[in-house]
């Protein structure tokens, strides 16, 4: 059947912010929005301007010196706020996924019970579109991104040996769809993870780069436990100018092994101002080993410049987050300094598109240029200094742990349907720290 509903509502928390006594210069660029707190999916986001900046006022933080192994970065959660986004996407000269008449899918089993890895046809027309449930039982579908017009939605679903048709009525957006299996879900007692790290290693990248090893030893000292299967993979990417476009770390289990094998990585190469991302998207999404029985599957695309857009023989952005949806990858952007304005338009459709969220590093003490011009106060302030930032090996620990605690939460609590988070009170908003990490 399919049904509109409003959202689950707890209260908004207060986080301290994680500062730097050493700030790193910003590389003169903004990346649009500001973040919200990673445990609270809605706050107001500015245009993508250095109005942005200005926004944030004058105070200290964001930035990490070159002996450090991290970096200070705020999350923004395009989902929780879509009209904000689709208004904001209007106005950018990049768009190729149409987030026109948004719609959720949600498979249960016989008790309720979020079911991830169905695969979803949806058919309208002419026009299809291939999803799979993520770890709370989820599919986002777009319908305008697949060419399908709006009105009665055929869609047929397949979670291993149980099947069960739906009737997605998309006249409006954000109806929400429930498809309840006739039995039990089937999920393993240790459950499996992939993640995958998708990252520019061009000369302009040597901080990231150092952040990124960090956060595979923060994910090997921190996941590792009898109940969890957690691997890791990593695809290096830099440009077509440069001896090796892509590199490729297939998926371990072996995490302190793995740790050790990618301590190489180094900055170097590029050229011109955009990389070849799309070479490394799609190596990712299609060479790695993804395992079907996973119940999350995340990829962490890290970039400091925009992709080329005019290489030919590739695929586009827009196909690849196709591909990903249908493998139920969500593609976690993170902009690091020196993002311009297309690359964040990029890198926000992706996670938009794929259920996932963008994060970007805080740079500080580069005044309304830089986007990190101050840590938060609070995740629900009364001006717009209203992100909360943490390091980034933090924040994606967080994110691992979110889709593993989402497997067994409510699968109707869902940020941002029938009205922005940051259009409501903060204690009416949709509270993701108890999914993401039990705070």
């Amino acid at each position: 059947m399919a049904m509109l509903i409003g959202t689950s509502l707890v209260g908004c928390a207060k986080h301290d912010a994680v500062r730097s006594d050493e700030a790193s210069p910003a590389k003169g660029v903004d990346r649009g929005g500001v973040a919200t707190a990673t445990t609270t999916p809605g706050m107001p986001a500015p245009p993508p301007s250095a109005e942005a900046a200005r926004a944030v006022g004058g105070a200290t933080g964001g930035g990490y010196g070159a002996a450090q192994a991290n970096v200070a970065a705020g999350e923004w959660d395009d989902n929780a706020n879509y009209r904000d986004y689709a208004k904001w996407l209007a106005t950018t000269t990049e768009h190729r996924l149409d987030p026109s008449n948004r719609q959720f899918i949600v498979v249960t089993d016989a008790h309720g019970k979020p079911v991830p890895d169905c695969a979803i046809t949806v058919r309208g027309g002419q026009a299809s579109a291939s999803l799979e449930t993520t770890a709370a039982g989820r599919a986002i579908l777009f319908p305008a991104a697949y060419g399908i017009s709006a009105g009665k939605l055929d869609a047929q679903i397949a979670c291993g040996a149980q099947h069960v048709t739906a009737t997605i009525d998309a006249s409006r957006a954000d109806t929400v769809t429930i498809a309840k299996l006739p039995g039990e879900r089937a999920l393993p007692a240790r459950r499996a993870v992939d993640l995958a790290f998708v990252l520019d290693t061009t000369g302009s990248m040597g901080e990231e780069i150092d952040a990124v090893k960090a956060t595979v030893r923060a994910v090997a000292a921190q996941l590792q436990s009898q109940q969890l299967d957690v691997r890791i993979a990593l695809v290096e990417y830099k440009d077509r100018s440069d001896p090796q476009v892509t590199r490729t770390f297939q998926f371990s289990s072996d995490l302190t092994a793995f740790a050790a094998s990618v301590q190489d990585l180094s900055a170097a190469g590029g050229g011109d101002y955009p990389e070849d991302m799309q070479a490394g998207l799609q190596t990712a999404v299609d060479d790695l080993q993804w395992r079907d029985d996973a119940v999350a599957r995340l990829a962490v695309v890290i970039a400091d410049a925009p992709p080329h857009l005019d290489y030919q023989n590739e695929r586009g952005y827009g196909d690849t987050a196709k591909r990903a949806a249908a493998r139920g990858i969500k593609l976690f952007t993170v902009a690091a300094s020196g993002m311009d304005d297309t690359g964040q338009a990029v890198m926000r459709q992706l996670a938009s598109f794929t259920g996932a969220t963008n994060m970007f590093v805080l740079r500080g003490g580069a005044g309304p240029q830089s986007v990190g011009g101050g840590d938060p106060k609070s995740s629900c302030g009364g001006t717009h200094q209203n992100y909360a930032s943490g390091n980034l090996d933090a924040l994606i620990v967080d994110k691992l742990r979110g889709e593993l605690a989402a497997v067994d939460a409510d699968p109707m609590l869902i940020a941002g349907v029938g009205q922005d988070e940051n259009a409501k009170p903060c204690d009416q908003r949709v509270h993701a720290v108890v999914i993401a990490s039990g705070q």
